[in-house]
């Protein structure tokens, strides 16, 4: 693998980080911000949909920031729209099976662990925890089996 695919990995990591450092902060305040008003199922599908929200708003904002500049042509002058299409499709079929995963191990873990009355932060915190480790996986994986970050 050469440095500038290395690099590229390692900018995704970070960025996938980074967004679900944001979607965690989130999802746990909103978790125990709402729950003496909710059932344990109610609140860990609130906390899940907050932090989807955040996390892609974030990981989008980074992923395009660390990668525009690979869509301009030979002279400078214009995007190259095909291209990004391209990044975009293989993105979003690298991303949705992480996702599926995300989605539905933790909100069963964070409703599991609401049910044996762990606080509702520390709940979202461990889910959080656990289900990012397996995005983190099968993300890299994904990109890998899309070749997301080889050069057309």
């Amino acid at each position: 693998m050469n440095t500038s695919r290395l690099k590229d990995y390692l900018l995704f990591n970070r960025n996938i980080l980074i967004g679900f450092a944001g979607a965690f902060l989130t999802g746990a305040g909103i978790s125990q911000a709402i729950a003496g008003l909710t059932s344990p199922i109610v609140n860990s599908l609130i906390s899940i949909v907050t932090e989807t929200s955040v996390f892609f708003a974030i990981f989008g904002i980074l992923f395009y920031f660390d990668n525009k500049d690979k869509f301009v042509d030979e002279q400078g002058e214009r995007r190259e729209f095909s291209r990004v299409k391209w990044v975009l499709l293989k993105l979003a079929s690298t991303l949705s099976i992480a996702e599926i995963e995300y989605n539905t191990v933790k909100p069963a873990i964070h409703f599991w662990l609401l049910t044996l009355d762990y606080p509702p932060f520390v709940a979202s915190t461990i889910a959080s925890f656990i289900t990012t480790i397996g995005y983190l996986a099968i993300a890299n994986s994904m990109a890998y089996l899309t070749r997301l970050f080889k050069k057309p």
